[in-house]
């Protein structure tokens, strides 16, 4: 048996916020292994226990620029994770990267082989998948895992030979690196066990039932294109898997019957109820958040799992990522009757120019249409917004503000486009001579109102986008 600590480092503390919830990309992973007779456990460097968040705006407004911390390798940030991660004494330590905790992850590698060289190291997420030199880049550590990393990680451990195990990135004693490719699609992706809910290593037993355990997969993957986002090179659009109905709605009765058995005060989330105006206070943590990139993709198998939510009496209050263009009545009535207290429907832009130039596969009617079912259902929706976009006017985002204006979304998510690493509008600004391959986690800058790739869009324009939820005088929703 090892001992294995599955690390979500720090980023979200960094801007000023924290991150709350089950990471579940190494509850998987971390729960596969313990299925199979190792001890591991969940350690997020991004939790933090307080009760309430401030809103999207103030982040705006007193926006931390967390390269600071980068500077400083002897920051006191860098020595608590790798104290905490020293104290668990584990034979391994998997983190889960992001670009934008790319340089967190290389700080905190460095530090730990210091300490506990014999300590094997591994890496994975969507930027380990996409960066094939990211072993190169950060010599401490000892394999990246590519895409999915249950059986990567699981065979790894047990002592395989890394050079056989299918998505594995390993270095040899001379230095060379051996490259497996992509892991194998998991097939049928039922056959996983639910992610660890419970192993959350220096979370105190009695603050344990306070953390967000109730996000929930349903899909892994997207079958869209999207220039702005990293799921299509992350994922791959053709190996997309939909877990079956009967699977999704079992996992949502073991949440039931083991997480929310117990009286439960907060939801560290944030993605309930909001009360105050100026932070975001919370009252309940029994709610379901569907964190697939797009929850009704398709529309018979998310109205099966509706209606065995309402036909199970499951009472289970949720939030789901939507397009507008896979709702109709039926499935807006569902969610409605399912307790859907949240849609977070991705717009982005209400430029039909721009809505073509980003491959987002959707025109401005058809957003208005599904937000107009959304409304007559009665089902509350947060409308998430883009600006910045390469080529973006002040026409392009008048005409984002007049869409935001005429739906009646409760709350506005607003963004400044972030070229993440490995988009094709990250691909495209490189051949354009921008210069975001040097550093690209230094650049993620969502809730900064600094342009990053546009220089046309005035300041007045843009300072009405950022005050849309004004029109909602303060409702707080998020």
């Amino acid at each position: 048996m090892a001992r294995v600590l599955m690390v979500n480092p720090v980023f979200y503390r960094l801007l000023g916020s924290r991150y709350n919830a089950n990471s579940l990309g190494i509850a998987y992973v971390a729960s596969m292994l313990n299925h199979n007779g190792h001890d591991a456990w969940l350690y997020n460097a991004d939790y933090v226990n307080e009760r309430s968040f401030i809103k999207l705006k103030q982040i705006f407004e007193q926006f931390n620029d967390y390269k600071k911390y980068f500077e400083d390798e002897n920051h006191p940030i860098w020595k608590e994770q790798v104290d905490n991660i020293v104290e668990f004494n584990p034979d391994w330590v998997g983190f889960f990267c992001y670009t934008a905790n790319l340089t967190t992850v290389k700080i905190l590698s460095k530090k730990l082989k210091e300490i506990l060289p014999k300590v094997k190291q591994v890496v994975g997420g969507p930027h380990a998948t996409m960066d094939p030199e990211l072993l190169k880049k950060i010599p401490t550590l000892d394999y990246a895992v590519k895409r999915e990393g249950e059986f990567a990680m699981l065979r790894l451990v047990n002592g395989e030979n890394p050079k056989i195990i299918s998505g594995v990135a390993s270095r040899n004693a001379l230095g060379f690196i051996h490259d497996n490719g992509d892991a194998d699609v998991i097939k049928p992706v039922e056959q996983l066990p639910f992610p660890e809910r419970r192993k959350f290593w220096k979370i105190p037993e009695e603050e344990r039932k306070y953390v967000d355990v109730s996000y929930v997969v349903t899909i892994r993957g997207c079958m869209y294109r999207c220039s702005y986002c990293a799921s299509p090179e992350h994922w791959k659009r053709d190996k997309t898997q939909l877990r079956d109905p009967e699977n999704v709605l079992a996992e949502l009765k073991h949440i039931k019957e083991n997480y929310w058995d117990q009286v439960k005060e907060y939801d560290y989330s944030a993605s309930a109820n909001i009360t105050d105006k100026d932070k975001l206070v919370i009252k309940d943590n029994s709610l379901i958040y569907y964190v697939d990139d797009i929850f009704t993709i398709k529309k018979d198998r998310v109205k099966k799992i509706l209606q065995g939510m309402i036909d199970e009496k499951l009472n289970m209050p949720f939030k789901a990522e939507m397009r507008t263009d896979h709702l109709d009545p039926e499935i807006c009535k569902l969610l409605k009757e399912a307790n859907c207290v949240r849609a977070k429907i991705g717009i982005e832009t209400g430029s039909p120019r721009l809505l073509k130039e980003i491959l987002k596969d959707e025109t401005r009617e058809e957003i208005i249409a599904g937000c107009r079912m959304l409304e007559d259902a009665g089902v509350p929706y947060t409308a998430y917004l883009m600006t910045g976009f390469p080529g973006e006017t002040d026409d392009d985002l008048r005409q984002t503000i007049s869409l935001a204006k005429s739906i009646k979304a409760e709350y506005y998510s607003l963004s400044i486009m972030s070229p993440y690493f490995g988009t094709k509008i990250y691909r495209d600004l490189i051949k354009k001579g921008y210069p975001l391959d040097k550093a690209p986690d230094h650049y993620f800058y969502h809730q900064s109102s600094n342009m990053m790739v546009n220089d046309t869009i005035s300041k007045e324009v843009l300072e009405e986008y950022l005050n849309l939820n004004d029109l909602n005088k303060g409702k707080g929703y998020i």
